[in-house]
């Protein structure tokens, strides 16, 4: 009940305080339920985006002090507005939070309140979609390195409902990337391998072998992520990550794409569009597995999502010139929701051994039972439902490789693509170089320097 009245605009120093004491209570009485990682924890919230304010497609990476800011989006399906609270978490490279006070590293409130938030316009699935902007005048980012972004529900006993990761770098130090083949005889063809080289020249690091370290992350996952690289050899001016079978990743395939920006006229091929009075159906055409293919290159957004469409609401013009938000005629309120039903036939139209799922950022790179597909007898396909919202969408099919027996160096091994997707060496994407900083005696870890590059590059 105090919270509900000691809003920040009336009592500023004392709301101040308060937020930060119940925002380290919370943040200590809630660690254990915490995932610090990208993770959606109920049913009812959908299409969460986390991106650089007016780019929708890039990381959730911004300098420190800099201009550009971060915007979280997601849409709420219970229709009644919700009351949601977020904070932020400062952690370490490895994800573990760090040692900083919260008022150390944000010198706003320790948590403040979801205040940008409207109704669905015209839509058969009702929903709320929430909008937040940060850093802003009550949450203010001081120190560099990585960051959980936290929301809370705060009528459920301020459970967490949403987690994502994001960084603040300062770039002091220059940071440059090469993708080459492996030199692993059994990798050449199906890999691709990263060599960095940081310029330390304004950081002047004292042990550069020891205080330094890089993460590299492929088309922005963290779950196969090469983390705590450590320096190999020192340059005059900087140091090298140059190391053979180390910072290297399957080359995969070309995501298969979705476009679903027009629910009446989808671009995709669909065997059926069906309304079904709270949302819309559509059965994909049927597709086929990759193993064993041969490499085509398309365009794709390697494995991302981006809520667009291209054809728009019947609307009165008179009604829309009048409305005071004419940002509301926008996708993030007149998007339609569509249960997707996928299709996929094993070529030898014999059911693989193990599990399949729909895998992609749409499932935020995790193997989710909601995008599990079932074998059906009567078509020898695996089928599988989703629930999303207009745009363009990446996916891949995967196999759960957990119960093989196969050593799973990290998360991301789980997944499998070897009778789905296959892998090639000149597959195109994206790399991710972090370069983190420690000095003797530094209590957290510092982002000194970042760099993004293409694999075709």
């Amino acid at each position: 009940m105090i919270l509900a009245f000691l809003r920040p605009v009336l009592y500023p120093r004392a709301a101040a305080l308060l937020f930060v004491l119940l925002g380290c209570g919370r943040l200590v009485a809630q660690e254990a339920e915490l995932n610090y990682f990208d993770n959606t924890y109920v049913d009812h919230i959908k299409t969460v985006r986390l991106h650089i304010d007016g780019f929708p497609h890039s990381y959730p990476l911004i300098e420190l002090g800099g201009g550009a800011r971060l915007r979280l989006s997601f849409d709420d399906l219970r229709e009644d507005v919700g009351r949601y609270s977020y904070s932020f978490i400062h952690c370490d490279q490895d994800w573990t939070p760090s040692t900083l006070g919260q008022m150390e590293y944000n010198s706003g409130y320790g948590n403040d309140y979801l205040e940008d938030y409207d109704f669905s316009l015209r839509t058969l699935t009702k929903y709320v979609h929430y909008d937040l902007v940060f850093p802003n005048r009550n949450m203010r980012l001081e120190k560099s390195g990585n960051y959980l972004l936290v929301v809370y529900d705060t009528q459920d006993d301020d459970q967490p409902v949403i987690t994502r990761r994001f960084m603040v770098a300062e770039n002091v130090a220059g940071l440059s990337a090469q993708v080459t083949r492996p030199n692993a005889v059994d990798k050449i063809r199906t890999h691709q391998e990263v060599q960095l080289v940081a310029n330390t020249k304004q950081l002047q690091p004292r042990s550069p072998l020891q205080e330094l370290s890089a993460t590299v992350l492929q088309n922005g996952r963290w779950d196969n992520a090469v983390t705590g690289i450590r320096p190999n050899l020192l340059a005059r001016e900087g140091v090298q990550f140059n190391y053979q079978d180390v910072i290297v990743y399957r080359g995969g395939n070309e995501f298969r794409n979705l476009d679903l920006r027009s629910v009446q006229a989808p671009r995709s091929k669909v065997a059926s569009i069906t309304n079904e009075g709270n949302y819309y159906a559509m059965l994909l055409a049927p597709e086929m597995t990759r193993g064993s293919s041969v490499y085509v290159q398309y365009f794709d957004l390697n494995g991302d999502y981006v809520n667009f469409r291209y054809d728009r609401p019947v609307v009165n013009l008179a009604d829309e010139f009048l409305q005071e938000n004419v940002a509301r005629f926008g996708l993030d309120f007149t998007g339609e929701y569509i249960e997707a039903t996928f299709v996929l036939k094993p070529r030898n139209g014999v059911p693989i051994e193990e599990d399949l799922y729909l895998f992609g950022a749409m499932t935020e790179w995790q193997l989710k039972y909601d995008y599990r597909m079932v074998w059906n007898t009567s078509i020898n396909a695996y089928v599988g439902r989703a629930l999303i919202k207009q745009g363009f969408y990446n996916y891949y099919y995967v196999t759960d490789l957990s119960a093989s027996g196969r050593k799973l160096q990290r998360p991301g091994d789980r997944a499998g693509y070897d009778e789905t997707e296959d892998s090639f060496t000149e597959a195109e994407n994206d790399y991710l170089g972090l370069l983190y900083y420690r000095p003797m005696g530094g209590r957290y870890d510092r982002l000194v320097g970042t760099t993004i590059i293409n694999s075709n590059q």
